[in-house]
């Protein structure tokens, strides 16, 4: 009795334990593209904080598809070679996110610094602009 008992414990442990799927934890900024970035553009701030001088600065952004069409960044422009952007161009699906990359090279800058960034999404009418924000000491 005491040996079904415990087999029957374990299979009710199995079943709990079942490989439903997880949801991915976001960690970082999430910055939210919506309808209305893809016809009139929009803006947001990125703070890297304070660097020190030569440091290579790396910051892990979500982009969330908040619209109701999939979303695909296309290109970006710059306004200076310290700042990159490494980004997956497949269409996020509505609801979902993306991971990007932003980098920061504070090789030869000094004090506070800010740089714009647009990034063009695919089928959009203006870009989303971000600026780019650090105090380098």
């Amino acid at each position: 009795m005491t040996r079904m008992l415990a087999i029957l414990a374990l299979a009710a442990l199995a079943v709990g334990c079942g490989t439903s799927p997880r949801a991915v934890e976001r960690k970082g900024r999430i910055i939210s593209l919506t309808d209305s970035i893809l016809t009139t553009g929009g803006t947001d701030t990125v703070r890297f904080g304070r660097l020190g001088s030569g440091e290579i600065a790396v910051l892990r952004l979500w982009l969330a598809n908040d619209a109701s069409r999939p979303m695909a960044v296309a290109s970006y422009r710059r306004s200076c070679g310290c700042t990159t952007l490494e980004f997956d161009a497949q269409p996020i699906a509505p609801g979902d996110a993306r991971q990007v990359t932003l980098t920061f090279d504070s090789r030869g800058e000094r004090g506070w610094q800010l740089k714009a960034l647009d990034i063009t999404l695919a089928g959009g009418q203006r870009p989303l602009r971000l600026f780019v924000e650090a105090d380098i000491k």
